[in-house]
Formats: C-alpha cells, sequence, structure tokens
C-alpha cells in the first residue's frame, strides 16, 4: 500500500499535469445568493497637466475593484467628463444606486487622491476621504489605490474591501518550483524566491508581513520564513524527514505544519515553546493544518480512515472529529482544508467522478456544499472577508488561478497558466481610512 505521505511528495515534486479538455468550464452548483445587485458608476477623475493619466488609471484601478468585490453592478460612465459638477439624480435616472467622484492633487513625493461618494437613492454624500498616494510610477502606487477602493467598499456597505490583499502561489518552471506574488486584481506579479529546486505550500503570516514556505534547496524540505520587507529567510524546522505544509496561528508566532515523527507524517507545531507535537497516527499520516480564527481549533487531513479526509481537533491536540462527507468502507478523497478567516466554514478540495472540486463545510461537519464541477479545481485559500476564494484549476480555459465568489458564484480569473498552483491570499496589506 502507498502511504499518502509519499503520494502527497509525489504530488509535490510532480510537474502539472498535461492538458485535457480547454473548453470545459466550472459549473458552480451550490445555491447562490444572486439578488439584484446595486448600481454603480465611477466617473472620470479629475487631475490637470501631469496628473491627467495618473488620474485615468486611479479610476481604472478602482472600478476594477469594486467590480471584483462582487457587490456592485459597474454601469459606464458615458458621456461624462472629468471635473464636471456631478448631476446624481441623472445617474439615478440611469439606474445608478451609488456614484463616486474623484480628484486627483499634486503634493509632495505624490499625489492626493480626493473621492466622494454620493448616495443616488437618498441625495445624501455617504463617504469622502483623502488618500496620499506615491508616484504613478512607484510599485507602491497600485496598492495604495487599492487601499482607497477598500475604504469606498465600506462607505457603501459598511464591510471590508479586499482590494488591498495579494495572493502567493507557487509556478512550475524548468525543472523548479518558486514562490510569486500577484495582487487580487492580478496586477504586479512578484517573485520571491529564486532556489532554483522546489519552493512550496506558501503561507502568509497574520501580519502580511511574512510568509512561511518548504524549500528542498538543501536536499531535503526545511520549513524556512521569509521576511517580505528585507527578503532574508530563517529556518523554522529543518528535522530530519518532512517538513510541509505550513499554516500560522493567529498569534503569527505559531505554525502548525506536517512533520515525520515515530514513522509517520504528523502535525506539529513550532513557535516561542519550541517544537510539539500534535497527533499521533497508527499507520497513518496527517498534513495540512489549518487554524479556526481564534487560534483554539486546527482543521487538517488524515488518511486514518484508509483515504484522506478532512478532520477538526483542538489546537493543543487530541481526539479529532471526521467533518468531511465520507462513509466509512467507500473511497473518498478530501484535502488542503483552509478556514474560513471570520465563522465556522471550512474550504477543501474533494474528489467527484475523478476530478477533484472546491466544496465548503461547517466546522461541525454540518451543511456541506460542492461549490464547482467539471473541470478540476484544486487547493482553495480564503480572502480576509471569508466571502471570496482563490483556486487553482489546471484544465479551465487553458488553466490558471481562479478566484469564486461564494455569495454570487462568480468566477474570475486571476492569473493565466497551467503551471500556478497552491495559492495562499494575504491579510489586508494597507488599510485607508481617508481624512
Amino acid at each position: 500500500m502507498i502511504r499518502f505521505r509519499h503520494i502527497a511528495l509525489a504530488l509535490a515534486l510532480a510537474a502539472p499535469a498535461a492538458a485535457q479538455d480547454t473548453t470545459t468550464v466550472v459549473r458552480l452548483r451550490a445555491t447562490y445568493e444572486v439578488g439584484n445587485l446595486s448600481g454603480f458608476v465611477v466617473l472620470p477623475f479629475g487631475g490637470g497637466g501631469d496628473l491627467a493619466d495618473a488620474a485615468a488609471e486611479s479610476a481604472e484601478i478602482v472600478r476594477r475593484d469594486l467590480d471584483f468585490s462582487d457587490q456592485f453592478k459597474l454601469a459606464e460612465a458615458t458621456g461624462a467628463r472629468a471635473g464636471e459638477p456631478v448631476n446624481v439624480a441623472l445617474w439615478r435616472e440611469r439606474g445608478a444606486d451609488w456614484v463616486l467622484t474623484g480628484t486627483l492633487a499634486p503634493r509632495a513625493g505624490g499625489s492626493t487622491l480626493r473621492l466622494t461618494l454620493h448616495d443616488a437613492v437618498y441625495g445624501q454624500t455617504r463617504g469622502e476621504g483623502s488618500f496620499d498616494l506615491p508616484p504613478a510610477s512607484d510599485r507602491r502606487f497600485r496598492m495604495a489605490v487599492h487601499a482607497a477602493s477598500d475604504a469606498v467598499v465600506r462607505w457603501a456597505t459598511g464591510e471590508p474591501g479586499i482590494a488591498a490583499t495579494r495572493i502567493a502561489f507557487v509556478t512550475q518552471g524548468r525543472g523548479s518550483k518558486e514562490i510569486y506574488l500577484v495582487d487580487s486584481d492580478g496586477e504586479n506579479v512578484t517573485r520571491v524566491t529564486s532556489d532554483g529546486s522546489l519552493a512550496l505550500s506558501p503561507a502568509w503570516s497574520p501580519d502580511g508581513g511574512r510568509i512561511a514556505y518548504t524549500s528542498y534547496r538543501g536536499g531535503m524540505p526545511a520549513l524556512y520564513e521569509r521576511n517580505l520587507a528585507s527578503g532574508a529567510d530563517r529556518i523554522l524546522s529543518g528535522r530530519e524527514g518532512l517538513n510541509i505544509t505550513p499554516s500560522y496561528a493567529p498569534d503569527g508566532r505559531t505554525v502548525a505544519f506536517a512533520a515525520t515523527a515515530g514513522g509517520n507524517t504528523e502535525i506539529a507545531t513550532v513557535g516561542p515553546s519550541g517544537f510539539r507535537q500534535q497527533t499521533t497516527g497508527r499507520r497513518s499520516d496527517s498534513l495540512s493544518p489549518s487554524f479556526s480564527p481564534d487560534g483554539a481549533r486546527i482543521a487538517f487531513v488524515s488518511d486514518r480512515l484508509g483515504e484522506p479526509q478532512i478532520y477538526v481537533m483542538s489546537a493543543n491536540g487530541g481526539a479529532a472529529r471526521l467533518v468531511s462527507d465520507y462513509t466509512y468502507g467507500n473511497r473518498g478523497y478530501s484535502t488542503s482544508p483552509d478556514w474560513a478567516p471570520a465563522g465556522n466554514r471550512i474550504a477543501f478540495h474533494t474528489r467527484v467522478s475523478g476530478a477533484h472540486q472546491i466544496a465548503m463545510v461547517d466546522a461541525d461537519g454540518n451543511r456541506p456544499r460542492l461549490l464547482t464541477s467539471g473541470s478540476r479545481n484544486e487547493d482553495p485559500s480564503w480572502a480576509p472577508n471569508g466571502r471570496h476564494l482563490v483556486f487553482s484549476s489546471p484544465d479551465r480555459d487553458g488553466g490558471g488561478l481562479l478566484v469564486l465568489d461564494t455569495k454570487t458564484g462568480r468566477v474570475r480569473k486571476l492569473l493565466a497558466g497551467r503551471g500556478h498552483g497552491l495559492p495562499d491570499w494575504s491579510p489586508v496589506l494597507m488599510r485607508a481610512g481617508g481624512r
């Protein structure tokens, strides 16, 4: 019998499978809350002279961010010109519930974006603020505009936005796998590692400043932590055997991962109190831990019933409860759990009719939901709003990373390419409350 740890390791080492039917689409099978999205129009931002291009770029970034929030129906600002007085009543007649105006003004070291959100239904100003931006040529420019977009979402809905986030992922190269980052809108791809071997399973720290990951650059899989500001690495675990699938606790000081112990692969933690083994298997393996939002529990994968399934246990170890849908004696396969950053839901992928699909279940095992079907869909990771999921799909439309809105069922392509996988969504990286 091939042990599960060997299966996991073989999957990590393998190159992406050859493409199948690239015309296959993901058909969502859950019952989604589609409803009627409120109409939203972003009018052209004002910005004279040297700021005209930056103003136009800012308006387009904000418009895309609001669209990708999946909470509004974006309308074209047909006939509108930058700097004109806004006629909110006219836009209301055209179906807009919200009207956003903006102006870019120069300041030392960059510019200031002034935004005003008009409630077209009640004829009121719902929110306004000024946001300092670096020069448009600065790599930080887009993230600063994303943060302003998130403020607009908060003004309109009272909920946090997720535009000012990034996704870490792994890309297959020639004989190697490396870790990259990409903004939430699919722009600004940045390389993190250059190991020339295998770098796997990136996991964001809660403060967004570090990434834990596994690298084979020393020959065997060691667990590292990368400081994204300095680029420096430190070893979290270099124990003999496997050190894979890391996940941070909410305190940001403890990392759970899968480690070789007693001839099996077990869930362990490393942190201020050192190394601690959390599971003890009997000819079974456990991996892929994910902490609950309060840090009290861990979801993980174990093949103790013969094939991998999702379990939940206390963060201090002990008895585990099966939560994925499985009947003893039948074949089943569920893995890659990710606990929602708020609430009681766990996303994972499960095998359906021979292909992996994204599913979701409450942490007590109730209300299982299948979210995708058709092409292979794997390795889900929650956005910090607990509404969107990023996942990899090797087959759909040429493959790549996709984002699913679990409320409306909308799927959008984040990044194209069959070699992309193992995504992990960051916390919000920049906040701008307006002033």
